[in-house]
């Protein structure tokens, strides 16, 4: 049994200027707006798995499917396309189906991990150690001989003032042998 990571980059920045100017909804916590699927989630959404966990050539899209087997492990972590500078990006619920497919509800973590980077400018080729705030959201593959189309849905929120820019959803699949 294995941990599948999936990396899910939001743009932020498109999302809050969208919102700001009413082009889309902010949605709430119970009526998340939803970005569509296809190429128009992927205006916002990019998702990225170890190529060995990948179907259908879907690396990088909105809509990534994933291959599992039942038993494995699903561990989504998720960032802005500026790495949370300006805004938050962190995933507060997922919906499955069918359901009992997965464990829900979900495994939320978050903890500090030491990370290593040069430092200057340019960098140095010496790592500095810093203290790197780590978040994911996981669950377990209950089911097997399925495809699991599931919604995550997440909250944007404003660095600078910390408000709620909105709460928004899309909706991948994972394939299961």
């Amino acid at each position: 049994m294995a941990t599948i990571n999936v990396l899910v980059a939001v743009d932020g920045a498109k999302l809050a200027q969208q919102v700001a100017d009413g082009s889309i909804s902010a949605g709430s916590s119970g009526s998340p707006t939803p970005l569509g699927s296809y190429s128009s989630s992927d205006v916002y959404i990019s998702m990225i798995a170890p190529n060995s966990s990948i179907d259908n050539g879907t690396n990088g899209q909105s809509e990534l499917q994933i291959s599992a087997n039942g038993g494995d492990t699903v561990e989504w972590a998720m960032t802005t396309f500026d790495n949370n500078f300006n805004q938050t990006a962190f995933i507060y619920s997922g919906n499955f189906n069918p359901s009992g497919s997965i464990n829900v509800p979900l495994s939320y973590a978050s903890g500090q991990a030491y990370a290593y980077l040069g430092t200057g400018n340019p960098a140095s080729t010496t790592p500095t150690k810093f203290v790197n705030q780590v978040s994911t959201v996981s669950g377990t593959i209950l089911k097997i001989g399925i495809q699991i189309q599931y919604t995550l849905s997440f909250v944007l929120a404003d660095n600078s003032t910390g408000n709620v820019i909105g709460y928004f959803t899309w909706d991948p699949f994972i394939n299961v042998h």
